[in-house]
């Protein structure tokens, strides 16, 4: 039964997912995601239902249109897999309504600007400003104080409004900043510590690595919120553990 449960949410996820590929695809042509069926991006030809089946499709076509043949992208695939797996893992990880909730909402938020920032270092106020307002809104029907949520959101945005204000835009941009406050509100107050430092560390790590292999040199830019982002969500699922241990192993 349990098996069955998480096929169920993986093919929930992996079918969100490849509604997200839509969203990213037209968001990034300025095109509406709301109206008009699927086509490809290239002959413009509009794809039947057994085109759009997650990952299956990909691969039944060969990783080619079926009506002009050009590639498809790895990432329709990738993100449908990852989309999948992360739903499969929120009903063991969350419980309660509100809470799984904001788990699903905040999970294809994340992966929309998760990718936008891989693949062209932008965070668009298009998916960043509506995730605020409805994340904010989950959370304090999940029971969170709303002084915790507001406190989060003006920690979150300073931190990155001052790197702004002092490097004049060349250490973050301004999609940055209403990154900081996305975390804020999904983390509250004291969490969005917790978020920030797990996302420093972990980005620390991944610039070593890409400097010892020579895929970067210092001073080249990295895309942040994918390090923020997974981090964020790390935090807001185990980030009171975390604070805990850590005043545990202080002393305090």
């Amino acid at each position: 039964m349990l098996d069955i449960f998480i096929v169920f949410w993986f093919l929930i996820g992996a079918a969100v997912g490849s509604f997200l590929n839509v969203v990213i695809h037209r968001l990034e042509r300025h095109e509406s995601f709301v109206r008009g069926r699927s086509h490809c991006p290239r002959c413009r030809h509009v794809l039947a239902w057994y085109d759009l089946l997650p990952v299956i499709s990909f691969f039944a076509l060969g990783r080619r249109c079926r009506y002009c043949r050009a590639k498809i992208s790895w990432q329709y695939p990738l993100v449908e897999v990852a989309t999948g797996l992360l739903f499969a893992l929120g009903p063991g990880l969350v419980q309660g309504f509100w809470p799984a909730l904001t788990y699903f909402i905040a999970v294809a938020f994340f992966m929309v600007l998760w990718v936008f920032d891989a693949t062209s270092y932008l965070v668009p106020d298009r998916v960043s400003l509506p995730a605020i307002a409805i994340i904010f809104v989950l959370n304090f029907l999940s029971g969170v104080k709303m002084s915790s949520l507001l406190l989060g959101a003006v920690l979150g945005g300073l931190w990155f409004l001052l790197q702004f204000a002092i490097s004049r835009g060349r250490w973050v941009g301004g999609g940055d900043v209403r990154l900081g406050i996305l975390i804020g509100v999904l983390l509250g107050y004291p969490l969005v510590f917790i978020g920030l430092a797990l996302a420093y560390l972990g980005g620390s790590l991944i610039a070593a690595v890409l400097l010892l292999l020579g895929r970067k040199r210092f001073g080249s830019r990295l895309p942040f919120a994918t390090m923020l982002l997974p981090a964020a969500l790390a935090a807001w699922l185990w980030g009171s553990n975390i604070w805990q241990w850590y005043f545990t192993a202080l002393g305090f």
